[in-house]
């Protein structure tokens, strides 16, 4: 599994060097100090994606400890609450009219 995926990263790296460099125009890009300034387009779309992938990231490295405490409490209750059919009970009962 670690093999295919990889594979599909590598693909999707090569396929994003691919665009940028078929799509590599300056646009005008206004920087926070209020400045114009010409950004080629694959650096500007790179930027983005990692603007938006950063945070997302944290978020779900600060909620993985939490995610893994709720499901082992989750397995203990299931554990503690799981009794074990005895083996002189049928496993299905039969109607009452039978």
């Amino acid at each position: 599994m670690t093999l295919i995926r990889w594979v599909f990263l590598l693909a999707l790296a090569l396929a994003f060097v691919l665009l940028a460099v078929s799509n590599w125009t300056m646009v005008p890009f206004v920087l926070p100090d209020g400045r114009p300034a010409a950004v080629p387009l694959p650096l500007l779309m790179a930027a983005a994606f990692v603007a938006g992938v950063i945070p997302t990231w944290i978020w779900h490295a600060l909620l993985r400890p939490m995610a893994g405490k709720s499901r082992s409490r989750r397995a203990e209750k299931a554990e503690r609450t799981d009794v074990a059919p005895s083996l002189g009970q049928p496993g299905i009962v039969p109607p009452a009219g039978a």
